[in-house]
């Protein structure tokens, strides 16, 4: 699509209708039971009668998550998962069904949740005795779950004196309602949630202390223009943190609560406002105290700074592995997806069609093999594939034109339950539909051969070596929130010493419907790669480069690398005792310790003192050329409270030398990947899942073929 067909259909995306009810969205709703149906392997008849024991119980989770804010834990729920065990083999009754589901329900913790239970000898009701500090205005809402564990159907009524729900609930099963308080003056109150049931009454008396607020409006804008600009934001008040009504809240890694504007904001604060506003990694991350007002309410405006421009040079940024829905309470359209991508200054945002651990497929129906229509000339956002086998590894598909069957496979109790294809089918497959892929997450700790076959069903990307000497994938997700960056690093060089052309890329995995805290509650793109392209700016162009080579991975440094005046992903051919000359440099908003020349895997030369704090860095450097090598720049650093995705970590694709035509060849590193492949064989013969043992045989003919090409190496 061109840019300005994606202008334009922005424009009417503006004018789209309200977002669908959570019963006509193609995830929804999100409840414990489909939290659940995503997360574990059930049988479809299971999934359909749990849904039915819980629906109409209660309030979705979305709808909790949204009243409660960050004061709603839902941890505990899933204890029930692992203490009431559903059979694998067999069907579960109803009656361990809705035992099940109660758990889950039981397991819910909030400050602003009461409990009642009805029981033989009456009704009580309990919550938390510590005081509610709130907001003046500020509506109290608060989750009343019932609890009948008599033997007979009980009719309940709850509400706070002024409205009443009522709820019906079998013997020994549960429900709950949201019942919305409102708003108070300054000062302390006592709030009765009442309950009555069958001529028994009880009560739970919440304090509260509310402060007085204000009201703060803000817009934010790029220093030098008017124009209002979306960001991502952390605000902080005398009561913690502070949000817009009805704005998705979520936590980051280090467990500071943001959410992404589109360029204003409204909130209610009390006292002094401490406000972070970030955009991406180009731009200085402005800070500000916004002192309270005597009276009223007061506006501001929040100035960014952009101190880099990798657009301008071509460059054009990426997370190429992203989750709308995934684990989380929150259900979305695709306009938080825009908004967010927007917000972190990204450019092109792979959305993923996946499943998560069951037989049921996320965002399948976002899916459209184009740019969605909220695109336009600087942000492609458009929905591909993981294609995912925990027992051979994941696969980010992106430019797609259709989806790559059968998306999942090695999944218990679903219609791809078997471990094949083998993934260099599907990936196949993948650029059989104009796709562009790369291996996601190939580690989650070090790459010792022992640990990564300890346990089978990892998710790592065991058949990557494979797929890699066979030439069926494009790129390796060097950087992923895992932020085991270093050692997958180390794995990619032995993979370029075995002569292999490997781009690198980067995918977040993020989850942006879980709130937190944690790596997969990051904002999306706080890992990234960019790619540098010479034309207009479209999905084609982009994946190009990637397949050129043309990258960078970071999540924070800009990086600049030639070799003799070319870029990375270049290809030179030099004699033996010939010279080349390196130049790089780096420059970072946070501080970097290290700049290091990596060629054929080892320091070739760093620079460790750096210039401005740690901000900036380059290194000219004269490389004798004695055999064929591969040349790249990385950037390493401490962590940063700004950083997400582990310490300060960026690094280029290679440049490529080669001396006589001969490929660098590391028989050492070949012989790693050989044992690799035999451990992966040896998984497959023995915890592998196969119709027959010919679809074994099949899947285990692949592996060999890729295993010879490094054997060719060692017998060399």
């Amino acid at each position: 699509m061109a840019p300005e067909d994606l202008s334009t259909a922005a424009e009417a995306a503006a004018e789209a209708p309200q977002l669908l009810p959570p019963g006509d969205h193609p995830d929804g709703p999100r409840t414990l039971w489909t939290m659940v149906r995503d997360a574990i392997p059930l049988a479809a008849e299971t999934v359909d009668r749990g849904l039915n024991l819980e629906r109409g119980r209660h309030p979705t989770m979305t709808d909790v998550r949204y009243a409660l804010g960050l004061d709603f834990n839902a941890d505990g729920a899933w204890n029930a998962v692992r203490s009431v065990r559903l059979p694998n083999d067999e069907t579960p009754s109803d009656e361990l069904l809705a035992h099940f589901i109660d758990e889950m329900y039981r397991g819910l913790a909030s400050g602003r949740l009461v409990r009642v239970v009805l029981s033989d000898d009456g009704l009580e009701a309990a919550g938390s005795e510590e005081t509610i500090r709130m907001r003046a205005t500020e509506r109290l809402r608060v989750l009343v779950f019932v609890d009948n564990i008599t033997g007979s159907n009980a009719i309940f009524s709850v509400g706070d004196g002024r409205t009443e729900t009522t709820l019906t609930v079998e013997a020994g099963r549960t429900a709950s309602a949201l019942v919305d308080v409102g708003g108070f003056d300054a000062g302390a109150h006592t709030v009765p949630i009442t309950c009555t049931s069958d001529g028994h009454s009880a009560a739970h008396e919440m304090v509260i202390a509310c402060e007085p607020s204000w009201t703060l409006t803000a817009s934010i804008t790029e220093d030098g223009s008017t124009d209002e600009t979306p960001a991502r934001l952390y605000l902080e008040d005398a009561l913690g943190a502070v949000w817009p009504p009805g704005a998705t809240i979520r936590r980051d890694e280090h467990d500071k609560a943001f959410f992404h504007a589109g360029g204003r904001f409204e909130v209610r604060a009390s006292g002094d406002v401490r406000l972070l506003a970030v955009r991406g990694m180009e731009y200085e991350p402005t800070e500000m105290t916004i002192e309270a007002p005597a009276n009223g309410n007061r506006s501001e405006t929040v100035h960014l700074k952009r101190w880099s421009e990798m657009a301008a040079k071509g460059w054009r940024s990426a997370d190429v592995h992203v989750h709308l829905h995934y684990g989380g309470e929150y259900l979305f359209q695709p306009e938080e997806a825009s908004r967010a991508q927007r917000a972190e200054d990204v450019h092109f945002m792979n959305m993923m069609v996946a499943n998560q651990g069951s037989a049921f497929v996320h965002d399948r129906n976002f899916f459209e093999g184009r740019a969605n229509a909220l695109s336009d000339a600087d942000h492609i956002l458009r929905w591909g594939e993981e294609y995912r086998n925990d027992f051979l590894g994941h696969l980010c598909m992106y430019g797609i034109e259709e989806l790559v069957p059968p998306i999942y496979s090695g999944f218990r109790l679903s219609e791809h339950r078997h471990d094949i294809p083998a993934n260099a089918v599907a990936a196949d497959r993948c650029h059989d539909v104009g796709g562009t892929l790369s291996y996601a997450h190939p580690l989650f700790d070090s790459g010792s051969i022992d640990r990564v076959f300890t346990h089978s069903r990892t998710v790592e990307a065991k058949e990557m070596p494979v797929d890699v000497a066979l030439g069926k994938i494009d790129a390796l997700d060097v950087m992923s929130y895992p932020s085991v960056d270093l050692e997958v690093a180390r794995l990619w060089y032995r993979l370029l010493n075995c002569g292999f052309r490997l781009p690198a890329t980067a995918g977040t995995d993020t989850f942006m419907n879980l709130v937190g805290p944690g790596i997969f509650s990051n904002p999306p793109a706080g890992n990234r790669v960019f790619a540098r392209i010479e034309a207009e700016f479209t999905t084609e162009a982009w994946c190009e480069a990637v397949r050129r080579g043309r990258t960078f991975v970071t999540n924070g440094p800009m990086l600049s690398l030639t070799v003799d005046g070319q870029d990375v992903g270049s290809e030179l051919e030099r004699e033996a005792s010939d010279f080349v000359d390196v130049r790089a440099s780096a420059e970072s908003y946070a501080p970097m310790a290290s700049l290091e020349l990596i060629v054929n895997g080892d320091v070739a030369t760093q620079v460790s003192t750096i210039g401005d704090g740690g901000s900036t860095a380059s290194l000219d450097y004269t490389l004798a050329i004695d055999s064929s090598c591969w040349i790249a720049l990385r950037a390493t650093g401490p962590s940063h409270p700004l950083v997400l995705g582990g310490p300060v970590f960026a690094h280029t694709s290679p440049v490529y030398v080669t001396v006589d035509t001969k490929p660098v060849q590391r028989q050492d590193d070949a012989a790693y990947f050989v044992e690799w492949i035999d451990r992966l064989i040896e998984m497959c013969c023995e915890e592998g899942r196969y119709v027959s043992d010919a679809q074994r045989d099949e899947v285990i003919h692949v592996l060999r073929e890729g295993q010879q090409r490094y054997q060719a190496i060692v017998d060399a």
